[in-house]
Order: C-alpha cells, then structure tokens, then sequence
C-alpha cells in the first residue's frame, strides 16, 4: 500500500489567511507565542494572529480563564492533523489536505450481494436456509417526505399510522418502483460542480486537488482532513476558515470519481458529518447541504453499497431526510 501528495500548486508565505482580514504583520511577530498542547504535541502560534481570527481561543489565552493565567490550553476535542492544519493555514493562507492511500483493488472492492453472485451465475448451487430474522428496524420518517416514501417502498405498522421505512425499500433491483432520471442527475451535477467559491478565490496559492482515475485511490483522508477542520473552525468561531475548509472539499469531490469500489470513502464522511455537525438552517449552505447535493447526483452508484443503507436505518433523522429530499429531485420533473 502506497501514498501520494494529494494536491499540487504554486506557493506564498508571504499571504495571511485572507486579504479582507489581513493584519499588520508587525504586530503579529513581535507577539508572543502561546503553547496549544495536541494529544502530548506542543504548537506554538503566534498570540496576536490567533486572537485576530478566533475571539474563543483569544479568550482562551487572554482571559480570565486557566489556560490564560498558564501560559498554555490543552484541547482534548481535535486531533493533532488538524490542529496542524490550522497552524498552516495560520501561517500560509491554505493548508495541506489528508493523504491519498493507494491499495490494491481486491482491497477495495465491495463484496457482491447473493443477488449480483446469482445474476451473474457464479452460484452453482443455492445457499443454505438460514433462521428466519426478526423484524426489521423501522425508521420514523420525517413529515416532509413520509407521504412520497411510498415510491420506495414502504409498510405500515400495525399500532400507528405514520409510515416506516426499513430495508424492504433498498430493493434497487426493482425498477418499476421508482426511476432515477438521468437528466435530474446532470443538472444537481451540474450545479454542483460550479457552486461559487469566495475564499479560494482570495488566494492564487491555494492548491488543486488531483482527480483519481484509479478505483485504488482511497480518498476517506483526504475528505475527512476538509470535514474536521471545518467542525474544528465552526466549534472555534472561525468563518474563513470555515468556508475554506467546505470550499476545499466541495473542489474535491467535483472531480472525484466515486468508482463502486470507492463508495466506504463517501460513507465515512457522510457518518463524520452527520454525528458532529449540527441541523442545517433554512437557507445555510453548510456542510451537510454540501454532502446533501453530493448524494443527489451519486446515489445511483451510492445505494449500491449495503454500508450506505445500513448508515441510513442507523441514522433514522437528518440523514434519512436529506437523502428522500434529493430522491424527490430525482425522481419528480
């Protein structure tokens, strides 16, 4: 198993994070540094950089608190890649994302259902009886798309009257249920892919990401990198950072080609996100907006995955949610 650099371009340390919010570098270097300790690594920042683009961690450091009478703050919520991104992008005005991991395909291949094996006539004999399972997990649907699950499939339940989604529905060898149409999937691709970047536009130092035209290339580090500075720039009032943070990934996963074999890597952010972010408000374009679009356009390949059903029924909220949302684009003109 190998790696490589995921992203290429041209660099200068000479920009602060962003132009709008740049501060005279004079003060920044005649401040003294602060100790942030990391999972046992220490950083030393500069006091007056930190301060101008967190008021959290300047009170951190200049309040009345602990950590300010110290000298130093232990954080124990982020982990030390992070935290060393941030400090890059402190200092550089970007950051370097996680690695991309390249392992062999029998790695990286999901295993086929029964159903593919028989269709594809690799079963020469039928499996074993097995007991019969117990019910299936029910998953309350949210009011706004309870009444359109029926296109999926659904059941009612015996002792209330809503809907229940359960795994019944992820028949997605039964066409005659619903049909994706592929001209709703190109305009979410479409509108995707050029969503308007502000803070990567600030910065001609700003790498680009690499496509991945090999389905060996895992990309779970690289995604994960975005995600965790992002909750790490929204817990730490941070919005440059933020938005840089969700601009990256969205750059990311534009040119990312999501081989069947790829899909664990969107899987694992999709549970990241959805277990440390909060509930979008109307009109936030956030990160789980972002993912939510994502999902639109590359369900079809998506649902293939019995990881990306189980994360559903697990979730049973938000994500159930998002998911029918971006259904009902798909499948209504």
């Amino acid at each position: 198993m190998g790696k490589k650099k995921h992203q290429k371009g041209e660099t200068n340390t000479s920009e602060f994070p962003s132009s709008s919010n740049s501060i005279e570098s004079g003060n920044v270097y005649t401040s003294p540094p602060f100790k942030f300790i990391v999972k046992g690594t220490a950083f030393y920042l500069y006091a007056a950089l930190v301060s101008h683009y967190s008021k959290p961690l300047d009170r951190m450091m200049n309040g009345e608190v602990s950590e300010a009478q110290e000298g130093y703050a232990t954080l124990e919520d982020v982990e030390e890649g992070t935290f060393g991104r941030f400090a890059e992008w402190l200092n550089k005005g970007y950051y370097t994302p996680g690695e991309v991991f390249t392992r062999p395909l029998d790695e990286s291949r999901p295993k086929k259902s029964m159903v593919e094996d028989s269709e594809l006539g690799k079963l020469e004999e039928p499996p074993p009886e097995a007991p019969q399972p117990a019910d299936e997990p029910s998953i309350d649907l949210p009011a706004a798309v309870e009444d359109n699950w029926g296109s999926l499939g659904s059941k009612k339940s015996s002792k209330k009257s809503k809907r229940y989604a359960t795994v019944d529905a992820w028949d997605v060898e039964d066409s005659s249920r619903y049909q994706l149409k592929d001209s709703s999937r190109s305009q979410l691709k479409e509108s995707f892919i050029h969503r308007k970047a502000t803070v990567r536009q600030e910065s001609i130092s700003i790498p680009q990401p690499l496509p991945n035209p090999s389905p060996g290339e895992d990309y779970t580090e690289v995604f994960l990198s975005h995600a965790q500075l992002y909750v790490f720039a929204e817990k730490y009032d941070m919005q440059t950072l933020k938005i840089l943070a969700l601009e990256n990934l969205q750059t990311t996963l534009a040119i990312f080609t999501l081989h069947e074999q790829r899909t664990g890597d969107i899987i694992t952010l999709l549970r990241y996100v959805y277990a440390n972010t909060s509930e979008t408000s109307d009109g936030v374009e956030d990160l789980r907006t972002l993912l939510r679009d994502y999902v639109g356009y590359e369900m079809d390949t998506l649902m293939k995955d019995d990881g990306f059903r189980d994360l559903m029924i697990a979730d049973g909220g938000a994500l159930l949610s998002d998911f029918m949302t971006m259904v009902m684009k798909r499948i209504i003109d």
